[in-house]
């Protein structure tokens, strides 16, 4: 048997990181790119602090990335990224919660040292927007939002 300390360093590392998906009275969809990495079209959110639980993670990123003031509504769906390089081969579990709905028209004052654009867009026009992985975590949150099952995603 090992000691304690050794079975806690060879336990997996994992990242985690907390995104809320808002939608407008309209049923507009909030989307953000990133002005770093590929630069892709996402879901506001970003990683834990340490101690800090998920829900708390994506408002305050939210109210950061945004200026949104919006409360974590329930748990919609997670996707699974196994490690590798870029998270020093740490693999990465992404919450996605409901932000609920905004007034239409709301404005946003992104956070210029990690976003470039924001827009509210139609359910549609985000799948076109967003590469795969976020275009089939949308689907799943979409229907976790009508009633289905939560859904964790592999990536």
């Amino acid at each position: 048997m090992l000691p304690k300390a050794e079975w806690l360093a060879s336990l997996p590392q994992v990242v985690v990181v907390g995104s809320m998906l808002v939608t407008d009275d309209g049923g507009l969809v909030l989307l953000v790119q990133a002005n770093y990495g590929t630069c892709a079209w996402q879901f506001p959110g970003g990683w834990l602090d340490l101690g800090e639980y998920p829900t708390v993670c994506a408002e305050r990123e939210l109210a950061e990335e945004t200026g949104l003031d919006c409360q974590a509504a329930g748990l919609l769906a997670v996707m699974w990224h196994s490690p590798k390089e870029s998270t020093g081969g740490r693999a990465v579990v992404q919450f996605l919660f409901d932000g609920g709905r905004v007034p239409a028209g709301s404005s946003v004052r992104l956070q210029g040292s990690e976003l470039s654009e924001a827009c509210w867009v139609r359910p549609a026009e985000a799948m076109a927007l967003l590469d795969d992985k976020r275009g089939a975590w949308l689907e799943a949150a979409l229907r976790a939002q009508q009633g289905e099952p939560v859904q964790v995603l592999a990536r």
